[in-house]
């Protein structure tokens, strides 16, 4: 004891004391820091790693849309194959009623006519043509056929819609042909005028 009286001075025992008051204060700060006193400031970058993460703490609202894209996992198996469906409704192949019918007053089908069986003319420039049973000529469509018309005036073909008939027998198609003619021209109804009809399937 006397030897350590000996050595024992003032500036000994304080720096002996501020030794043990640092250790005490460092491992204060250590184990009993205060709630929410560590944030994104004090965490060094790749401080926390995997094993310090709980498992099912994180879900992907938390992760990158690139990092979610990546848990994609491998493609399964292909399903069972399933029943055969019913049979559908047998289609039908036809597309409408046409015909082309040539100029003059006594007008006749030009090659294959569908849908129609017969045309006449009724007076200059309307020409009525028959349909078929089952051919719907509602909104039918012409157009003129230069090549069986005669040259050097201008043109007109127009079918009437089904119910608007004015010359021709209920039931059948009216059209009606038109030329520009006279000086000054003017717009009068012509046999002179080869047409092609068109009935579409409604």
């Amino acid at each position: 004891m006397g030897f350590l009286r000996g050595k024992l001075t003032y500036a000994n025992v304080i720096s002996t004391m501020c030794l043990f008051m640092l250790l005490g204060g460092g491992a204060y700060a250590a184990t009993q820091l205060p709630k929410n006193s560590v944030g994104p400031n004090q965490i060094k970058d790749g401080a926390i790693t995997g094993k310090e993460i709980k498992k099912g703490s994180i879900d992907t609202s938390k992760l990158t849309a690139a990092t979610v894209a990546g848990l994609k996992g491998a493609k399964g198996d292909s399903g069972a194959v399933g029943p055969q469906g019913a049979q559908g409704a047998q289609g039908t192949t036809n597309s409408g009623a046409y015909a082309t019918v040539e100029a003059g007053s006594e007008p006749d089908f030009v090659g294959a006519h569908p849908g129609f069986a017969a045309v006449e003319k009724a007076q200059e420039g309307v020409a009525c043509l028959t349909p078929t049973a089952g051919t719907n000529i509602e909104h039918p469509l012409a157009s003129v056929d230069l090549g069986g018309s005669s040259e050097g005036k201008a043109k007109f073909v127009e079918p009437l819609a089904d119910g608007v008939a004015l010359v021709c027998d209920p039931g059948q198609l009216e059209v009606r042909t038109f030329e520009m003619l006279g000086e000054p021209l003017v717009l009068e109804s012509s046999n002179s005028v080869a047409f092609t009809v068109f009935a579409p399937t409604p």
